[in-house]
Parts: C-alpha cells; structure tokens; sequence
C-alpha cells in the first residue's frame, strides 16, 4: 500500500494533468488513511497538516469543476475537527501551538471561499468569530 504522502502526490500529479476522477480517488484515499493513522496518534502534527492539506486539495478541484458546494465540505470539515481540538485542554501544550498554526490554515481559505460564494450569514459570523478568537490568542507557556 502506498502512504499517504505518495497518494497525495499521486492525486496532485492527476490534478495537474486535469484528471479529476483520478485525483479526487487519491486524495479520499490519502484522507482515509490519515484518519485512520491520525486516530492512533491524535497528537502528531504532521498526520494532521498532511490531512488539512488534503481536504484542502479536494476543495480545490472540486472548485475547478465548478462545484462551490462539493468544494466547502471539506473546507468546513477540516475547520470544525481541528476547531474541536483548538477547545481540548487535554492536548499537550507542543502539540496545541500545532492545533493553533493548523486552525489559521484551515480558516484563512474559509474566508477567502466566502468572499467568493455565498455562504449562510450564520456560518460567515461563526469563521469571523473565530478569525477574531485566534486573532486574540496568546498561549501562555507552562
């Protein structure tokens, strides 16, 4: 079985060769498999950037195909999960600055989607308000 980094590649390859089906195939399979490994390792940072990066990769060229809808679900997917752990006091502190540096990645595209589609005013004050929260944070350290 491939990992996960060679499936994303694989499925960015098909993207810029403006095969969707493909891609969108590699990347749900990069996705799977860092849920699966992410699960096991909740704190390793680099399981949960590879999977915000692929969600995100999915949002992208399900934007290319004209598909705003199809491209926020992952976008807003991404964001809640690792809004969740942006409010798990459990999480080590190492890892939570990770937490911190992943939830601007996932909002900052949110935002710019938003400004391009429509999207409900209720969702659109919640990514705002939370733009202003992360804004605002400042992590003590113990």
């Amino acid at each position: 079985m491939q990992s996960w980094k060679e499936t994303v590649l694989h499925g960015n390859h098909c993207f810029d060769q403006e095969r969707w089906y493909d891609a969108q195939a590699y990347y749900l399979s990069a996705i799977e498999q860092l849920e699966v490994l992410w699960q096991r390792d909740k704190e390793n940072t680099q399981l949960m950037m590879g999977w915000i990066a692929a969600k995100h990769n999915l949002s992208s060229l399900h934007e290319r195909l004209d598909m705003p809808k199809a491209a926020l679900q992952p976008l807003m997917q991404s964001y809640k999960a690792i809004m969740a752990l942006y409010d798990d006091k459990s999480l080590g502190e190492e890892f939570y600055f990770s937490v911190m540096k992943a939830a601007r990645t996932c909002l900052m595209p949110l935002l710019e989607f938003s400004k391009n589609n429509p999207i409900c005013d209720c969702c659109k004050a919640s990514l705002e308000a939370s733009w202003q929260k992360l804004q605002s944070a400042h992590p003590v350290l113990h």
